[in-house]
């Protein structure tokens, strides 16, 4: 671990949300910076890895990257939820990649074969090697914890419990019972923008006046929206409707990188933003779309709601991209915030701390 570094690109961040401006470019486009919050936020942080309808069964596992490290998420033949590091005790090639169900994990490149414990079943032809000792050879575990209907990893071990950080989210959220939603598809792209851009976009709805002017703006008005519970480890944004008789829906941060939202109706759906293999400028998104179950095997339900989420999405993509161009300018200059966008100040308050020590 490096020694925690101090970085212009956070120093402007105030604990006043009155006072709060946007960042600077450099917190969108310098290397050094995502350096920095791959070790001291994400790999500090408790980050969502997979949803536990994906994990069902012994056997059932899910590839991501977490803090620029391949790992997966999986249930052992005890029934046990793990997240292991994915890399290879050999020469680090990922064992497994995508998702699905299997015995092993065997590696492709030299096919060292391991347990869903982590433990190295065998290695081919390594008799003659007088320092290799299977026991020295496990796939390291990494700290995990079940909340909310997902699999969350904190990769250095040195996060609070998180479901002591989100009783109040917990209390919110509980008529909806996002942990009995079902996943009934995802949708996958690569995204050309840094994955701060996609995190704040996600958690306003002021823009809404904007690039949604034809879409949410109609049902759910931007100006209307606030943030309703929020602190150190979460926010949750409110979107009332704009017909009295309909429903709103919630947009929840947990921070840094828990991205998911729920509508208010008798049988809720939701989404989950899931985010990895992240590059200054770029990242892997993943949309996974949840359903209620008196909704998840309605016939084409999940067709219709997959195409109005992409319809929503194309909009965004128009608009992060805008970003991502801008911010990189050199012309460029962080502007103050509104009211509306209280939680993007929580969440670059949140980035700020972390990145500082507090």
């Amino acid at each position: 671990m490096t020694s925690r570094p101090r970085l212009a690109a956070y120093a402007a961040v105030s604990d006043d949300p009155a006072r709060a401006i946007a960042l600077p470019g450099a917190a969108y486009t310098d290397p050094s910076v995502l350096e920095a919050e791959c070790e001291w936020v994400l790999g500090a942080g408790w980050l969502p890895v997979a949803r536990l309808d994906q994990l069902a069964h012994e056997g059932d596992y899910a590839c991501t990257d977490v803090a620029g490290a391949p790992a997966v998420a999986l249930r052992d033949k005890t029934g046990m939820l793990r997240v292991l590091s994915a890399v290879c005790r050999h020469r680090g090639m990922p064992v497994v990649s995508g998702e699905g169900r299997t015995d092993v994990l065997t590696c492709p490149y030299h096919l060292w074969r391991y347990g869903l414990d982590g433990a190295l079943l065998s290695a081919p032809a390594m008799r003659g090697s007088e320092v290799f000792n299977p026991e020295d050879c496990r796939l390291p575990e990494l700290r995990s914890e079940a909340w909310g209907g997902w699999l969350w990893v904190n990769a250095n071990g040195g996060a609070k419990p998180l479901a002591e950080s989100l009783v109040a989210l917990s209390d919110r959220l509980a008529p909806l019972a996002p942990e009995k939603m079902t996943t009934v598809g995802v949708i996958e792209m690569e995204s050309p923008w840094n994955w701060k851009v996609m995190v704040e976009n996600f958690l306003e709805s002021y823009h809404h006046i904007g690039p949604h002017a034809h879409s949410l703006q109609a049902t759910h008005p931007g100006l209307g929206t606030f943030e309703g519970d929020g602190s150190d480890a979460f926010t949750l944004l409110e979107n009332p409707p704009a017909d009295p008789e309909g429903h709103g829906f919630v947009v929840v941060g947990v921070f840094p990188l828990g991205l998911m939202f729920f509508t208010e109706d008798e049988a809720p759906v939701g989404a989950w933003y899931q985010i990895d293999r992240l590059q200054p400028d770029r990242f892997r998104l993943r949309i996974h779309l949840l359903a209620s179950p008196a909704l998840a095997g309605v016939p084409g339900f999940a067709q219709g709601y997959r195409d109005q989420l992409a319809a929503v999405h194309a909009e965004d993509i128009v608009a992060c991209e805008g970003v991502q161009s801008g911010i990189s300018s050199p012309h460029y200059r962080p502007g103050p915030l509104s009211p509306l966008e209280r939680s993007l100040w929580r969440f670059h308050r949140h980035l700020a701390r972390r990145l500082s020590g507090e």
